[in-house]
């Protein structure tokens, strides 16, 4: 498990030149941040915007009604405490995301261009363009083509300056990863669905497959962040089942399950996963392992059902929200199973538990964080386990 997602810290702030937009949650049936549905809409706020609309408005037979720009930025401070197994590369002041965003519509699509500049490198993240009624008016169905990450789970799918922690939990982390292809969604009534299929993230030339389910049992829509920050003050409570087939590891489905409860100064939520057999495949690691040429401390999944719960609290509304999330890898192999190499290490039982106390200045527009983690490893010596203190900020332009 690499130290950057473990315990990073994110917090995130889009503004306008006028002052402050409410933020508004997704009232599709789909789930609370599928890449298609928009992010909030923001006036551009610097030339470069004005001049990139202007452009394309003057391109012959070129329907645009403007260009969007946006992005945020996120420092973190990460420190250990006495005795955890931490290396001292992962300790210290990091910027985890300088990220640039561009949207805007053309005719009768919507696109969409992400990248992020870390380590005086520039990498590709979202990029896709999306028809929202693909097949006729009369159909509440999307087509989107580009890379964007599969539809499986909520953690994966929330933009970064949305996430209540630092870091997504451990299985969004997986499938928060992007790839080119294909994807279909729409919504009736308080059902919502998805599909992609897309390349395959441990074999480019295999396909991975996405369907995803969801439904909105209060009819108010799901929030597009975490936690229990909201405009209206109404509760919520909405549901996703997903699968997901990755074609180079045979047999290696995936299935998901969440629950998501927001009600007065309280918010729930829950995600079961269940792993089959071949994702631990000849390599000894799955689709998505973040560093799969070396498993040492391994992120073997073949045949865990790994479970994750959130819960927050509100202490003053829209200001501090104390948060916790309980996480438990299922990853005891039992005898003659080795996850590190040594044959002695045949017991690696893995659980997570983040406190985190968020202050928001502007909603997630403009947020601080303050939190520890700590990861017990009940399979080998008190010594291995690992406790991280984090302080961060980030803010959105």
């Amino acid at each position: 498990m690499t130290l950057s997602w473990t315990c990073a810290l994110l917090l995130l702030a889009p503004s306008t030149p006028g002052g402050h937009t409410d933020p508004q949650p997704i009232t599709r049936g789909a789930h609370e941040n599928a890449p298609s549905p928009q992010p909030i809409v923001r006036e551009p706020r610097t030339h470069a915007a004005e001049i990139l609309s202007d452009a394309l408005s003057r391109l012959h037979g070129v329907d645009s009604t403007g260009v969007t720009i946006d992005g945020f930025f996120r420092a973190t401070r990460l420190d250990a405490t006495g005795g955890s197994a931490v290396a001292d590369s992962a300790l210290g002041t990091n910027i985890d995301h300088a990220r640039l965003r561009l949207g805007g519509e053309l005719h009768d699509l919507t696109w969409r261009i992400g990248f992020d500049a870390l380590d005086s490198g520039l990498s590709l993240q979202d990029a896709w363009i999306t028809h929202p009624n693909a097949f006729s008016d009369d159909l509440d169905i999307s087509l989107t083509l580009g890379r964007f990450r599969p539809p499986f789970l909520s953690s994966a799918l929330l933009d970064a300056n949305r996430l209540l922690f630092p870091t997504r939990t451990r299985n969004g982390l997986f499938y928060s990863v992007r790839s080119p292809g294909m994807r279909a969604e729409g919504a009736h009534g308080a059902m919502g669905w998805s599909a992609a299929i897309q390349d395959g993230v441990l074999d480019p030339a295999a396909a991975l497959g996405t369907v995803r389910l969801t439904y909105d049992f209060t009819g108010r829509g799901a929030l597009p962040w975490e936690g229990a920050l909201r405009p209206d003050f109404q509760s919520r409570f909405w549901a996703a089942a997903s699968i997901s087939l990755e074609d180079s590891l045979g047999c290696g489905l995936a299935r998901a399950l969440e629950l998501h409860y927001v009600g007065g100064r309280y918010s729930l939520s829950c995600e079961w996963l269940g792993y089959g057999n071949d994702y631990d495949g000849d390599a000894g690691v799955g689709p998505w392992s973040p560093d799969p040429p070396n498993f040492i401390w391994g992120e073997r999944r073949g045949s865990t059902h790994p479970l994750s719960i959130t819960a927050t609290y509100m202490f003053v509304p829209d200001l501090v929200e104390l948060a916790m999330r309980w996480e438990d890898f299922d990853d005891v192999r039992g005898a003659g199973f080795t996850n590190t190499g040594d044959p002695d290490d045949v017991d690696y039982d893995r659980h997570n538990l983040y406190i985190g106390l968020n202050y928001y200045v502007s909603n997630h527009d403009m947020k601080f964080h303050l939190g520890q983690l700590h990861e017990s490893r009940d399979g080998f010596d008190d010594s291995d386990d690992i406790t991280w203190w984090g302080l961060g900020m980030s803010l959105s332009f």
